[in-house]
């Protein structure tokens, strides 16, 4: 009885993890066979398709277990700051985009961070009026957590109405005489839901354009953690996922609201091929400990991971203990239940903490690479911010996010500087916590396959084609060729996504395999 016939065969390379390999066979979506090219030709047939890669290397996609999709996109194909690094040249960016604009239309831009600015100061709303007098802007801080707006925009929103009712966990700034300074904090969702909505078609336009983005970087799945995620963004993700707008494979996290539908949700994005990654808790500090430990139950009750934002101390503090207070109570604990996500600050009495729980933490390296001057001026907390090799060390199991567009969709960069702790600027930050490099290519890879369920991150037999080709290996190269290597194919589920050079609109789709 003949062997299985492969849709697509890999040969003439080097297959990552498999020095004795040169070819790979993909069938149905998954990895059939691996191995020198004379071992596999039964598996190829008439309707196979042969990819010579010419001594390349093979390698597991990239897996982004922290990012949030939506706002990426409208970053990519919307008006990005993130480069600026003065007040002038913010401004000057902000006056060329609104000359753009039709008057009255809104203005929404992306990347200010005040702490990265030379000046160490935030743009003025009387600043943000002269570079943009004719529309309402809308400048989201590179955090996500924050906006500035210009007058004309605090006026549409009727900001400055004695009728105006703040909504809660919302804050805005004013100065001395007590009028507005433009900046307004955690309100990002109010915001959101009161500006002009975005059309289904310019959603789908967004989305295909930067999903093809994540594909150039070799991502192949992500995870959206965006907490206000729920029966509407489920929709959308599904309706873009089956459009084939989106090529990667996607997990969702939903917000606590949300967690008595999550059956329901559940089903909506398995219909699409998507699936519910667990729950996402904000603003820990604000609950009640007892709340916040029976949520924490119903979500594991309902077989949902449990992931929690973690930048400061404090928060890492109520994530730990409302865990420690739940985890006794857990009858049969599952694979991995318990994420903290960014791990900003870990100070040295909570890693063995957080090993006894299981937890896992989901880590940003590029926030080191490109916020780097930040955290340069504040020496003290440097030990023990986002730290790697003596989280590993204490028994933590590690994955890697990128947390895009608060820094660029890029792995490459993340597992470079995992590796050196070296900012853009030059800062050396902690490089005591430095991983090898075969640990930080296991971020994004085999444990960040782990930690999302999903059978790739490594090339073995039965795992997904979810491959990416590379010139080298990148576990030759010093850090910083890592980071100009180039991904030259993107593969998902056998179906080449994405080829270096090649017109965006003949891989909308999907490349397939015959013509």
């Amino acid at each position: 009885m003949g062997c299985e016939k492969a849709d697509l065969v890999l040969h003439d390379g080097n297959i990552f993890g498999h020095p004795e390999s040169d070819s790979v066979a993909i069938g149905a979506g998954s990895i059939i066979a691996f191995g020198r090219f004379r071992e596999l030709k039964s598996y190829i047939g008439p309707r196979t398709h042969l990819v010579r890669l010419g001594g390349r290397v093979l390698a597991p996609g990239f897996i982004d277990c922290h990012q949030h999709f939506m706002e990426g996109a409208a970053v990519a194909t919307g008006i990005s700051l993130v480069r600026c690094r003065t007040i002038g040249d913010l401004l000057a960016d902000l006056r060329v985009a609104a000359a753009k604009t039709p008057p009255g239309n809104w203005l929404r831009a992306f990347g200010c961070d005040e702490a990265l600015m030379h000046e160490r100061r935030r743009p003025t709303r009387d600043e943000l009026d002269q570079a943009v007098p004719k529309n309402p802007l809308r400048l989201r801080h590179q955090t996500l957590h924050a906006s500035w707006l210009n007058s004309r925009a605090i006026a549409a929103l009727g900001l400055e109405s004695d009728q105006f009712v703040l909504p809660e966990g919302g804050q805005i700034l004013r100065d001395a005489t007590g009028r507005p300074t433009g900046l307004v904090v955690g309100m990002e969702e109010w915001l959101s839901a009161r500006l002009p909505r975005v059309t289904v078609a310019e959603m789908e336009s967004r989305a295909r354009f930067y999903s093809h983005e994540l594909a150039a970087n070799g991502i192949t799945a992500f995870t959206d953690a965006t907490v206000r995620n729920g029966s509407e963004e489920v929709a959308a993700f599904s309706r873009l996922a089956a459009s084939g707008s989106i090529k990667q494979r996607v997990s969702l996290m939903v917000g606590p609201r949300h967690l008595k539908g999550i059956s329901s949700l559940r089903k909506t994005a398995a219909a699409s091929g998507m699936q519910i990654a667990g729950v996402k808790f904000m603003h820990v500090t604000q609950w009640e400990p007892e709340i916040l430990t029976q949520t924490i139950l119903e979500a594991i009750g309902q077989d949902a991971d449990c992931a929690f934002h973690v930048t400061e101390l404090e928060e890492l503090d109520a994530a730990v203990r409302a865990c420690s207070r739940a985890w006794p109570q857990v009858a049969q604990p599952q694979l991995n239940q318990l994420r903290i996500e960014h791990g900003g600050l870990i100070p040295p009495e909570y890693p063995e903490q957080i090993a006894a729980l299981g937890a896992w933490v989901v880590t940003n390296p590029s926030f080191i690479y490109y916020r780097g001057a930040k955290y340069a001026a504040e020496p003290g907390l440097i030990p023990y911010l986002y730290r790697g090799q003596s989280l590993r060390r204490a028994g933590i199991k590690l994955a890697g996010g990128t947390d895009a567009p608060v820094t660029p969709a890029k792995p490459l960069y993340a597992i470079a500087t995992a590796v050196t702790r070296v900012s853009l600027e030059g800062y050396e930050l902690a490089p005591a916590e430095g991983l090898s490099i075969e640990a930080a290519f296991a971020l994004f890879t085999r444990a960040a396959a782990q930690l999302s369920r999903l059978p790739s991150g490594e090339i073995m037999n039965g795992r997904l084609a979810d491959l990416i080709v590379l010139p080298a290996d990148p576990t030759k190269l010093q850090p910083a060729e890592l980071m100009n290597l180039a991904v030259e194919t993107t593969i998902v589920g056998g179906q080449i996504v994405y080829e270096r050079g090649r017109p965006v609109t003949s891989q909308a789709a999907g490349l397939p395999l015959f013509s």
